[in-house]
């Protein structure tokens, strides 16, 4: 079962440097806009990782976020 797993899963890989999207979390979500808000903020830029798939972001103006954010709540930003 797991090799199967493993052959399906998304392996995202990001570099320092990268511009990246956050997904938007329960709490942070505008409860104004309702269902239909944004799924996705930022862009944000990655300074450093911890371990693979943990990465350190700040935002383009140049502000550390507080905690890494894992690669399953990133997405590749293209510009």
């Amino acid at each position: 079962m797991a090799k199967h797993y493993n052959s399906r899963v998304k392996h995202r890989d990001f570099k320092v440097g990268d511009l990246v999207l956050r997904k938007v979390m329960g709490a942070v979500r505008d409860p104004a806009q309702g269902k239909l808000g944004p799924n996705w903020e930022g862009p944000y830029k990655i300074i450093s990782w911890l371990r693979k798939g943990t990465y350190h972001l700040e935002t383009l103006d140049g502000q550390k976020l507080r905690h890494p954010w894992n690669a399953e709540h990133l997405r590749k930003y293209y510009q």
